[in-house]
């Protein structure tokens, strides 16, 4: 009888621990970037894919390649499954399958067509970049003498890495600036999977002379005009975007294509000049790198002397290593 019961308990517990790793894996786990190979017939293509976090277990896989020099796309929905995430749509003419294991997805597209991806973390190479000599520090998690939040609670500070969520009521620099400058922020969006548009990581960098350069969760999402990450709120969005074929015209139907996924630190590196126009006023010129990639070259904006805002939009939104150089005028 001993023994009986020793092969029950030891059946039981290997059960247990099959069932432990059995476990679904997490939405955040999932979802991200890919990249590999979409294999269409007898034309292999590099691609790149983003698995989108829905909510409630679902997913949105959009998958993007270049084949004869078009840019091709295909979109398909995903859920978790028990201990599986599966994915399964028809894309144009063809039926697609496919499923997640540990940061791979694999999958058939049609009779002849494979799906072989691995999960891939890109990160900017501006972050952690250190503030020059002379630079101004707004934010670095441990002195706020330059920077004011509007409640004057900062709340929930990382002594770690220096971040902080965002106050509530938003945050200003305490010095205002009136002529040219280098600055650099660092910004992490939160997971809110079951969030829509401007509910998804909502935020805002607002610069001296205004103009509001917009934080915001747009990993494989869109939005309107100048609504998504890294747009100039309003007015422009990032020359990065580009319109799902099908869709032209429509302008909350465009796709970013330098956004991270959220919980991923992303910067923003922003060069603004201040030169006089033609009648001889003071005129600025706005560039923008997003995570290292030039998403706005030379925008002309209004100019006046100010500070930097961040907005406080309801979402923890999270903020380090953010400062200011001032440049002569030119």
């Amino acid at each position: 009888m001993k023994y009986l019961k020793s092969i029950v308990l030891a059946v039981s517990a290997y059960s247990f621990c099959l069932s432990a790793s059995a476990a679904p894996p997490s939405e955040e786990t999932v979802q991200g970037l890919y990249e590999g190979t979409w294999i269409d017939g007898k034309n292999p293509a590099k691609t790149e894919v983003r698995v989108i976090a829905m909510g409630k277990g679902g997913f949105k896989l959009l998958a993007r390649k270049e084949a004869d020099g078009k840019i091709v796309r295909a979109e398909i929905d995903g859920k978790i499954e028990g201990d599986a995430v599966n994915f399964a749509g028809r894309s144009g003419e063809q039926n697609w399958k496919a499923n997640y294991t540990d940061g791979a997805i694999q999958g058939t597209i049609g009779d002849k067509g494979k799906l072989e991806l691995k999960r891939v973390v890109r990160t900017s190479p501006s972050s952690g970049k250190k503030a020059p000599s002379g630079a101004m520090i707004l934010i670095d998690g441990k002195n706020f003498d330059n920077m004011k939040a509007k409640s004057g609670d900062w709340g929930d500070v990382d002594q770690k890495d220096g971040s902080i969520q965002v106050p509530k009521g938003g945050m200003n620099s305490v010095p205002s600036f009136a002529g040219s400058f280098d600055a650099h922020v660092e910004f992490r969006c939160p997971f809110r999977p079951g969030a829509r548009s401007q509910g998804r990581g909502n935020s805002g960098c607002y610069l001296p002379c205004g103009q509001e350069i917009q934080v915001l969760d747009s990993f494989g999402m869109t939005t309107y005009l100048g609504g998504g990450c890294g747009g100039l709120y309003g007015k422009k969005d990032p020359d990065t975007m580009e319109p799902i074929p099908g869709l032209q015209g429509k302008k909350e139907n465009v796709f970013n294509l330098t956004s991270f996924p959220p919980l991923q630190w992303q910067t923003y590196d922003i060069e603004y000049r201040v030169k006089n126009d033609d009648q001889g006023k003071e005129a600025g010129s706005l560039t923008v790198y997003h995570n290292g990639i030039k998403v706005h070259d030379n925008v002309a904006l209004n100019h006046k002397a100010g500070g930097f805002r961040f907005q406080d939009h309801g979402n923890p939104v999270r903020y380090r290593n953010i400062w200011v150089l001032n440049r002569d005028s030119k």
